[in-house]
């Protein structure tokens, strides 16, 4: 018995001793990024961030197989290390000792390694068979109202307030899965859901204070996880925002930065001038090209100066570290233009070696296929510069559907948009769009028009492209600027809400229309290889009227989008045959209507047919 107790005074004596030494090394590091790592990457380098009072007069050690201390750098704040380690193949999940010395003082920090986890499929994780449904997280659904305010963030919930928190989460998001997924999409975009402690305006998310943890008032990094493994586990995706452009004035480091140039210093606020074409303008002045690359968004966005070299690979590592911990399929990369053009496109070619194919789509606000083109080719610009970038944000098109599809417009806007394809290097690749969290409603901006809205979705659905809608469109969200105003709440997912549009029963008529809509698409097109791997062929649009054929070797559809207020009894199809040789029947996927003559069809005002054609 006596030896018996005196194990167990032994055990207590090693644990007390163990939660010691952590216990002073956290009180000596303050901040240790990325928070843990992997072993087996293909990038063997890992720069560790390390920030701690006085942390810059210590000494660093380590001894643990496979792991190489290769330096240790401080900048100019006495607060912080970069500690470089090769990890080489030989190393193993486990904790590395690192060892932190200053005269006869010491203590040590343990690093976890971890194995990675096993990737589902390798190549692009997002291409043409996917749809994309965007959410503004703070909007959508209040699954966990004890996490509204919370002891660690400054804003607190006021949902009365179109500029404030609204008590949305990722809980919500989970709740309502069953929605999202019986729509038909496949994919998840979330506009930035990492911690945004700000005095007011945080709901948004693009203001990040902590690149490695999850805003507490959406939930935490594990339920992040949760979500992506609910995706996954339906067969669908996940792509994560991500921002360098800028960081929230709450950041943590903005107390105490590493570095002066750190951030793009001005000797007086100095606001960025937006004009992303000058970017790739080869005429423009230095002075304009400073301003869009950095000048701030806001006086709350702190711009980012990625020409420091540790804070490039602190942002390039972050990414990979949110792929691999959550498994992500994706990244949408914010604001792209504006961060050092050379720094973004070793982060594209970082994370291709990484993750060979990987999806990334690039935020590239441009109003023309020409300036789109820059960032999205195949070939080196003639500045010398390339992007890498494999998608982009099909902004051109976009404005070409509204322009399209509002009072008074022609269809020959999108055929001419798609015309101007061949500046790109995969056009195929562009994210196509008719809303998002950046811009009013497209219901608003088509007049209120619902028939209008109808086809946009359905030559959304149908084009080249990877398409994206925004939450809430397909109920005829229809609120306009500003911002807080258009990102309204989803009905229903608050437990006070008068109406739950979540569910039919909920939904007024017209917008139970639209939904039915949107799903008799989405769902048909989950299984419409001519969509996903096809083909595009277009003809000259006459009357108002736009005919063009997505095929491959084997299959073909036909949509035909009349976008004029004249019904047609009978619509000659004889202008189309060349595309429609062999083929002798179809079907309209729609109204599940039977076409067995391909001579001529039945073709209403602002109306779109998509018709599986058959041998």
């Amino acid at each position: 018995m006596r030896l018996f107790y005196q194990k167990i005074a032994f055990c207590f004596f090693i644990f007390i001793n163990v939660w010691g030494v952590q216990a002073q090394s956290q009180k000596k590091l303050q901040h240790v990024e990325p928070t843990f790592w992997w072993v087996g990457m293909q990038n063997p380098h890992l720069q560790l961030l390390i920030h701690g009072p006085d942390i810059s007069a210590y000494k660093v050690s380590l001894q643990y197989p496979g792991v190489q201390l290769q330096s240790v750098t401080s900048l100019e704040s006495p607060n912080y290390l970069f500690v470089n380690l090769y990890i080489s193949n030989a190393a193993k999940a486990g904790k590395i000792p690192l060892k932190f010395t200053k005269g006869n003082q010491s203590f040590t920090y343990h690093y976890v390694l971890k194995n990675r986890q096993k990737r589902a499929k390798k190549g692009q994780l997002v291409d043409g068979s996917d749809v994309i449904y965007l959410i503004t997280p703070d909007r959508f659904a209040n699954g966990n109202p004890n996490n509204d305010s919370t002891d660690d963030t400054i804003e607190k919930a006021n949902r009365k307030d179109e500029n404030g928190r609204h008590g949305g989460d990722l809980q919500g998001i989970l709740d309502h899965f069953d929605y999202i997924k019986n729509l038909g999409v496949t994919t998840l975009w979330l506009n930035p859901f990492l911690e945004n402690d700000q005095p007011k305006y945080s709901y948004h998310g693009y203001g990040i204070s902590d690149f490695y943890k999850t805003d507490s008032r959406f939930g935490t990094n594990a339920d992040f996880k949760k979500l992506v493994d609910r995706c996954h586990a339906n067969g669908m995706k996940m792509v994560m925002d991500q921002v360098f452009n800028h960081c929230g004035a709450g950041h943590w480091w903005m107390k105490d930065l590493p570095a002066k140039n750190w951030l793009n210093q001005w000797p007086k606020f100095t606001r960025s001038n937006f004009t992303n074409v000058a970017a790739s303008d080869p005429y423009a002045s230095a002075a304009d090209y400073k301003l869009l690359t950095k000048g701030w968004f806001d006086t709350n966005l702190p711009d980012l100066n990625l020409e420091n070299e540790y804070l490039a690979t602190y942002l390039i590592q972050h990414s990979i570290w949110w792929i691999e911990y959550a498994q992500l399929d994706g990244i949408r990369m914010d604001t792209y233009p504006y961060p050092n053009q050379k720094v973004m496109a070793s982060w594209m070619q970082t994370l291709c070696k990484e993750y060979p194919g990987f999806y990334m789509v690039a935020e590239t606000w441009a109003s023309r296929a020409s300036y789109l083109s820059y960032w999205n080719n195949d070939r080196v610009n003639r500045n010398g510069y390339q992007s890498f970038v494999n998608s982009v944000s099909d902004y051109p098109l976009y404005y070409s559907i509204l322009r399209a599809f509002g009072k008074g417009g022609k269809v020959s806007e999108l055929y001419e948009t798609l015309a101007e394809d061949f500046v790109y290097g995969n056009p195929f690749n562009n994210k196509v769009f008719n809303g998002n969290h950046d811009v009013d409603r497209v219901l608003a901006l088509l007049d209120n028009n619902v028939d209008k809205l109808k086809l946009s979705m359905a030559f959304v659905f149908t084009t080249r492209g990877i398409p994206q809608i925004y939450y809430g469109d397909e109920i005829l969200m229809k609120n306009r600027k500003p911002d807080g105003r258009l990102r309204q709440d989803f009905p229903g997912g608050w437990t006070k809400d008068t109406r739950n549009a979540f569910t039919a029963k909920g939904r007024k008529k017209q917008e139970d229309e639209s939904v039915n809509y949107i799903r008799k698409i989405l769902q048909w097109r989950k299984k419409a290889v001519t969509i996903h791997q096809g083909k595009l062929t277009h003809y000259v649009p006459q009357n108002d009227v736009y005919v063009y054929f997505r095929h491959t070797k084997d299959a073909r559809t036909l949509v035909i989008i009349n976008n004029s207020e004249k019904d047609y009894a009978n619509y000659s199809l004889e202008r189309y045959q060349g595309s429609m040789q062999g083929y002798t029947r179809g079907q309209e996927i729609i109204t599940g209507q039977a076409i067995n003559n391909f001579k001529q069809v039945r073709l209403p005002k602002n109306t779109a047919l998509i018709i599986d054609l058959e041998r």
